[in-house]
């Protein structure tokens, strides 16, 4: 997993280190009464008037048990010392996770260890005790120079990740409502919810929360991302739709820009596969997402870069990555890999019949005339290189493109099933049918 940032912003002048700290502030009575006595009279004056509420602050800084590889950053600082009587915790009830208004009474009726991240409720709730990450968060949300409270709610599970909410309430002087959840942000469950990282990511002044949460279906998982931002005046996810990864390898922000590395999972039906890093970054009014391909590992896959070229109208781009996919002898056929029908021949007679469309699709007409008749000639036992023959044909006698791509549609149906089936590449591959041939 990516290093953990979580980055606070506090009153204080002065953050003091992990772990509890006392930081003397000398009152402006301390001040008159030293300029009255002598130094020796003076220390002992401020041992006995200027402590406790008269001068000396009391900052404690707690954390949660984490199984994060990073030290946890601390909720926040708190200048006030503990109430004598605290508030009762209140029962948990039957449905946990809709109980975000019960503990906002709670928060408001008493004076609970915020900082300690509600340590009563986590015992008398049977919390898990052992999260990644955080479990709560004193920071300003909103913009508004006030410390809203975030609440991680989670339990253990024997298996999987832990059921799970983030819980948002407003700050003390908004009597802590409860105003928000991770659930109802990202419309999904939220299990396995990780608080990753901390900073204002849209520069509007308020602060970002950056947290991942999981989907598993037996041995395979997916992390989706969320992004809890008040930049357009009210709470929101605004992770770019379906920002998701499966076998999430690597999590990082760096210079505002998160990076989601994975894609590999166990899984038969995913196919011949490939790792990805998913890319989000500020964008000015969004946040924008940008999917790198990791290296080919089969022939296939650089089929699928010119493909995805194709569908972006980038004709010239596509034509030079189909040629390259043709001749491109080292990636191995994961067909004759798996015990199937080889497939190199059929994808170099698919790569040189769509390396022909995009040449006349950028308005090469003499070239795209070439490449069609080459995929006819080169690989006429292939099913692409017959319908490469036939769009030919059709062309010939004077056809338009579309007439032509309708025209091979038709003459796929001989043998449709066998078409299907070899393009059966698994769930990790784009799926193609008659239908994407040439439209």
């Amino acid at each position: 997993m990516g290093r953990l940032n979580i980055h606070h912003r506090s009153t204080h002048a002065t953050r003091p280190p992990w772990g509890a700290s006392w930081l003397p502030v000398w009152s402006p009575v301390c001040a008159t009464r030293r300029a009255l006595v002598g130094v020796a009279l003076l220390a002992a004056v401020l041992l006995v008037a200027c402590g406790g509420d008269s001068g000396i602050r009391i900052t404690a800084i707690t954390s949660t048990p984490s199984t994060s590889t990073a030290t946890p950053t601390p909720a926040s600082l708190l200048s006030a010392a503990p109430a004598a009587t605290l508030a009762p915790v209140p029962e948990m009830p039957e449905n946990p996770f809709a109980a975000g208004r019960v503990v906002e009474g709670y928060l408001a009726s008493g004076n609970p260890d915020l900082a300690g991240c509600l340590p009563d409720l986590v015992r008398t709730w049977r919390l898990a005790t052992e999260i990644r990450g955080p479990r709560c968060l004193l920071i300003d949300i909103d913009g508004d120079r006030q410390n809203e409270y975030a609440f991680v709610i989670s339990f253990p599970v024997a298996d999987g990740p832990q059921p799970a909410d983030l819980w948002f309430f407003e700050s003390p002087d908004e009597g802590h409502r409860f105003f928000n959840s991770a659930r109802a942000l990202a419309n999904g469950s939220a299990s396995g919810l990780y608080l990753r990282y901390v900073e204002d990511l849209t520069g509007d002044g308020a602060q970002d929360i950056v947290a991942t949460w999981e989907d598993c279906d037996g041995s395979t998982c997916v992390t989706h991302l969320l992004i809890a931002s008040h930049h357009n005046g009210v709470l929101e996810d605004l992770a770019p739709d379906d920002t998701s990864i499966e076998g999430l390898e690597k999590f990082e922000v760096s210079d505002g820009t998160i990076s989601m590395q994975g894609g590999l999972v166990s899984s038969e039906e995913a196919g011949p596969q490939r790792g990805a890093t998913h890319r989000v970054s500020w964008a000015g009014s969004r946040f924008r997402l940008e999917t790198v391909p990791g290296e080919a590992a089969y022939l296939v896959h650089l089929v699928n870069d010119a493909d995805r070229a194709f569908a972006a109208a980038d004709y010239q781009d596509a034509q030079a990555q189909y040629l390259a996919a043709t001749s491109n002898s080292t990636l191995p056929d994961w067909k004759a890999e798996v015990g199937q029908p080889a497939g190199r021949a059929e994808l170099r007679a698919y790569s040189t019949f769509r390396a022909a469309l995009a040449a006349g699709r950028a308005g090469d007409v003499t070239e795209s005339l070439v490449l069609l008749g080459r995929a006819a000639t080169e690989y006429p036992d292939t099913m692409h290189g017959s319908i490469a023959a036939q769009y030919l044909a059709v062309v010939g006698e004077g056809a338009t493109a579309s007439q032509a791509c309708s025209a091979v549609e038709i003459y796929i149906e001989a043998f449709q099933a066998q078409y299907v089936e070899f393009w059966e590449y698994g769930t990790a591959n784009p799926e193609r049918n008659v239908f994407t041939l040439c439209r």
